[in-house]
């Protein structure tokens, strides 16, 4: 192992854990990572009451992996995921429920096998190729706004893996209209948070309901257009265009098409725009690691685009890429409630009572993680399948989630990031610029406050 000095981003500061109504309310408008108190990063379980309303706190990795894992049945998503992500997703993998849930899963796995994901690779490499090759091509950038280029290169990834034609869909229209409902969600969240009313006016109301139909007007006029064509390709979406049901001979309205691209779309990029994102930051922080994050893909892939053997081969791309997300989880926050009355160690909560499970905190918990706030990347060399800290269960790091909603996507976003890094320090490589900001901030994802920009210089 190299010594390498240690690098220590910037963390959030943890909130009250007595925030009163207003301090509650004006936290979770702003960013709800700040309702997260100190305890949840040292202590197992945690309560919080506002407004009569109690709240819990599940930091232990054992108890959240009773919550999602062992018995997720009895604790289902919340009222506030029904109001966040039904109006624009409708009843896609993220919001729907029961049956209708496994029949739309069972038929989204097959795309994302592991043998699958292998023919994958070509489509996932040329965005980030023609990328690299802009920026090698301008030799020395100052202060490159990589928000935005993650967002159009994995937008264009996830576009190729859906569609045989990239220009069916409109990105600039799709990817403003994400934007705009993400940026004022917290009210949402807040407010729902605490059973107000649905209808009380906030400043954000009219731009997410402006959002929403822009997303789903953008997507059923895909689908429409597919429909008048009458020819259904041989692509992701026309295969979902002929899904049937094995057991009930069910096909996919066109609303159920719309809820299921839409979902993929959204859930596609912008988590893996974000995962991107924060892991170049960490590598603009650690000279050291970039280059032998370099010589790595120089001594495997040879100069050569990567392909999927080459994926499977760049242990130390995939483990600090790993510990980025460790760091920066990309669904920093996620919420369950209780159907029936339970007891988590000292506490005692009430059916019906909503549990935050903050993975931002878990992941940065002192009783998981040594060090938590240093980036080390030795924390995931040669683990594969596994959680890298000090607790032994599968939910002490879990970016993409954990149990039988874990993201259907999550081996496609990893093999995805791998091989975009691989690309890009093939002709670049990334550096701190005097405007660059480490704010994350929470918008369902976690992204930069105020986007994030670099210095890139060509190789």
């Amino acid at each position: 192992m190299e010594e390498v000095n240690a690098f220590v981003p910037p963390a959030k500061v943890p909130g009250s854990d007595k925030p009163g109504v207003f301090g509650f309310l004006s936290a979770m408008i702003s960013d709800p990572l700040r309702v997260i108190p100190q305890s949840a990063y040292c202590e197992p379980v945690g309560a919080m009451t506002v407004l009569g309303e109690t709240v819990g706190i599940v930091s232990d990795p054992g108890l959240v992996e009773e919550i999602l894992v062992r018995r997720p049945q009895d604790f289902p998503k919340t009222h506030i995921d029904e109001l966040v992500f039904r109006p624009v997703l409708g009843d896609g993998l993220l919001t729907a429920h029961g049956d209708t849930w496994k029949w739309k899963r069972r038929l989204l796995a097959p795309y994302f096998s592991p043998a699958t994901l292998g023919s994958r690779v070509p489509d996932m490499v040329v965005p980030f190729e023609k990328l690299a090759q802009d920026w090698h091509e301008a030799r020395n950038s100052k202060d490159v706004d990589i928000t935005s280029a993650m967002t159009a290169a994995t937008f264009d990834v996830i576009s190729r893996t859906l569609f045989t034609n990239q220009d069916e869909i409109d990105f600039q229209t799709l990817s403003r209209a994400i934007d705009d409902y993400l940026r004022p969600i917290s009210w949402v969240v807040g407010l729902s948070t605490l059973r107000l009313p649905s209808w009380i006016p906030h400043p954000g109301m009219f731009q997410l309901r402006k959002a929403r139909i822009a997303m789903r007007q953008a997507v059923a006029d895909l689908v429409a257009a597919r429909r008048r064509s009458k020819t259904i390709r041989d692509d992701i979406c026309g295969d979902l265009m002929r899904a049937q049901d094995a057991d009930t001979g069910r096909i996919l309205s066109d609303e159920d098409l719309v809820d299921m691209l839409l979902t993929l779309i959204a859930a596609g990029h912008e988590t893996t725009a974000n995962a991107m994102t924060w892991t170049l930051f960490c590598l603009a922080n650690q000279p050291q690691l970039q280059e032998r994050l370099a010589r790595e893909v120089h001594e495997v892939c040879g100069g050569r685009l990567p392909v999927a053997e080459d994926v499977a081969r760049l242990n130390w791309t995939e483990a600090f890429i790993k510990e980025s997300m460790r760091l920066f989880p990309p669904a920093p926050l996620m919420a369950r409630q209780t159907l029936k009355d339970e007891a988590f160690g000292a506490y005692h909560f009430k059916a019906g009572t909503v549990l935050f499970i903050p993975v931002y905190a878990i992941h940065r918990h002192e009783s998981s993680w040594e060090a938590p706030g240093e980036f080390r990347i030795e924390r995931f060399l040669n683990v594969k399948n596994g959680a890298a800290g000090k607790a032994g269960s599968r939910t002490v790091y879990m970016p993409f989630g954990a149990g039988p909603r874990i993201c259907v996507g999550w081996a496609f976003a990893m093999m995805e990031m791998t091989a975009a890094i691989a690309v890009l320090l093939q002709k670049v490589r990334f550096s701190m610029s005097t405007e660059t900001e480490c704010d994350p901030i929470h918008r369902v994802t976690l992204r930069p406050r105020n986007g994030m920009r670099l210095n890139v210089s060509a190789t």
